[in-house]
């Protein structure tokens, strides 16, 4: 049957509406779109404040890093616009290494350093090292993951079973994870199942987005986690208050419209292919951020994860950068640095202070 046509009450009540028209808005839902609006806001915003001769920063956080890393070429390439520096806040690259299965075997790897980081904080882990040594035993796991894991799991049934014992015990110690479930896991930690293994004899669970943090298990009689996850959910009031509380009082936004800290409706219906490109897979960004850094040899870039963060790890990022064979001399201009937390790590005090002295010397060595 036909849609029905609306009527001129229902259009009139459509226009009166506080809330945006959802069919003006979908087409800014995708990557290449939502990029081009964003060139476009910037061009503007230099045009009309005269400051196309001024430095010029980009900075994102978790999917707002992917997009510095695609607007680090797209601004200087279609745009014409010049960058001092990008800044990259836990960022989601790549997102192939978002997706744990049993045919990538990177994930599994550059999420180990996270996990044996949260098992030594919550005194889960046997210490690789000195008891207390955090930085030596997140040192170890890298090591273990690189060296080990990958070996391990790309062999598969090849691999020798005594070896493989061997590497599920030092899996199991670095983790804190009991060796029954990493057996019966295969090596395969997803951090849904870390986050609820971890501490589960206390009836607890720890964040995904900063494991240092736990929350009681409402159902821990159940075989599955069937609750929230206490860093998005659990803070999600707190922020939601913040930002409310900051728009209207000190920027005087005066507006009916509802702020959604996160809108699912816009991650689901988010489009992620490219019109005209061919390629199929996983959108990344590296690339783009690789071209933008030879645009331009005098564009700083900063990475900065928490290393509580099981959702953006900060290996995974330490591991492309290790893959983007950048020439000599520019590699000097891409820094990276990790910092107690998680995936907004700057909400511990002393991260903070850290990474704003940080930011400080970032600029000024990127105007100097």
């Amino acid at each position: 049957m036909p849609p029905e046509k609306e009527t001129p009450e229902q259009k009139n009540e459509k226009s009166n509406s506080n809330e945006p028209d959802s069919s003006k808005e979908t087409q800014f839902w995708g990557v290449e779109r939502d990029l081009k609006a964003i060139g476009e806001f910037i061009v503007r915003f230099l045009s009309r404040h005269h400051r196309w001769l001024s430095p010029i920063f980009i900075a994102g956080e978790s999917y707002g890093g992917f997009r510095v890393a695609k607007l680090a070429r797209q601004l200087q390439q279609e745009f014409g616009v010049g960058l001092s520096g990008a800044i990259l806040i836990s960022p989601a690259l790549e997102f192939s290494l978002l997706e744990a299965n049993d045919y990538n075997l990177t994930t599994w790897a550059t999420v180990l350093p996270s996990l044996a980081a949260a098992a030594a904080h919550h005194d889960r882990a046997q210490w690789a090292g000195q008891r207390g040594d955090l930085p030596a035993h997140i040192a170890a796991a890298e090591q273990f993951a690189r060296q080990s894991l990958i070996p391990m799991l790309a062999m598969g049934e090849a691999f020798p079973e005594d070896e493989r014992q061997a590497i599920y015990q030092q899996l199991a110690g670095l983790t804190g994870i009991p060796l029954s479930v990493v057996e019966r896991l295969g090596g395969r930690i997803r951090i849904e199942v870390f986050a609820r293994e971890l501490l589960r004899d206390r009836q607890r669970i720890v964040g995904l987005y900063d494991a240092s943090i736990t929350a009681i298990d409402p159902f821990p009689d159940r075989m599955t986690y069937e609750g929230t996850d206490p860093t998005l959910d659990g803070l999600d009031r707190l922020f939601t208050g913040a930002i409310n509380s900051h728009l209207r009082q000190t920027l005087g936004v005066e507006t009916d419209l509802t702020y959604r800290l996160l809108n699912l409706e816009t991650l689901k219906a988010w489009q992620f292919d490219f019109k005209g490109d061919w390629k199929q897979g996983f959108q990344g960004s590296v690339d783009d951020l690789r071209v933008g850094m030879t645009l331009n040899p005098y564009m700083q870039v900063s990475i900065s994860h928490g290393i509580f963060d099981l959702v953006t790890p900060y290996f995974a990022s330490n591991h492309l950068v290790s893959q983007m064979k950048l020439n000599s001399e520019i590699r000097s201009n891409l820094t990276l640095k990790h910092y107690p937390g998680g995936h907004m790590f700057y909400t511990w005090a002393e991260s903070r202070q850290q990474w704003f002295a940080q930011m400080q010397a970032f600029y000024q060595n990127a105007i100097a």
